[in-house]
């Protein structure tokens, strides 16, 4: 391999690589939220199963926030935090599932190629994303990471409250 082809694979596996660290340091947190809303709180009979796929996760959530009284307050800022992780988690799929078109950017983008399925038929698609957009898609990763984390202190707070005055 020459020397440019492992600097350039070097830095998009570097790149590709914050984003996976950054999303399980996210996701982490939500999995946190999702224990503690199931063990927690009355929302169980919400579903049948604790979620978890990221978009069961998120619904569940939701769900738990509108129908347990002591964490309607917290509403607005959890609805945030879900929508973060929906907006991220489109990219973050692409990139994750997507195969590495060039390993050096083309017209100053990433390139992948990523497969999908719809209407039980295989389509290929081509996923771009601007070198330039890395930057702050890396930062929105940290900050999702940082939300999500906050949220899981602030109900695990929530349910210590609970716990000290003898209720759910």
């Amino acid at each position: 391999m020459a020397d440019r082809d492992k600097e350039d694979l070097d830095n998009i596996a570097k790149a590709f690589g914050l984003v996976v660290i950054q999303w399980g340091n996210a996701e982490q947190s939500l999995d946190m939220l999702i224990a503690l809303l199931w063990q927690s709180f009355p929302t169980r009979v919400l579903l049948k199963r604790i979620p978890v796929m990221l978009a069961p996760k998120l619904e569940f959530a939701r769900k738990a926030f509108a129908v347990a009284d002591s964490l309607k307050l917290l509403e607005a800022e959890a609805e945030a935090v879900f929508s973060e992780f929906d907006r991220l988690s489109k990219v973050r799929h692409d990139l994750i599932h997507g195969a590495v078109a060039s390993l050096a950017p083309v017209a100053g983008h990433f390139v992948l190629i990523k497969f999908d399925v719809h209407d039980d038929f295989h389509h290929v698609r081509e996923v771009r994303l601007p070198v330039s957009a890395y930057p702050q898609l890396a930062l929105d990763l940290v900050n999702l990471g940082k939300s999500a984390g906050q949220l899981t202190h602030t109900v695990f707070e929530v349910v210590k409250k609970q716990d000290a005055g003898g209720g759910k």
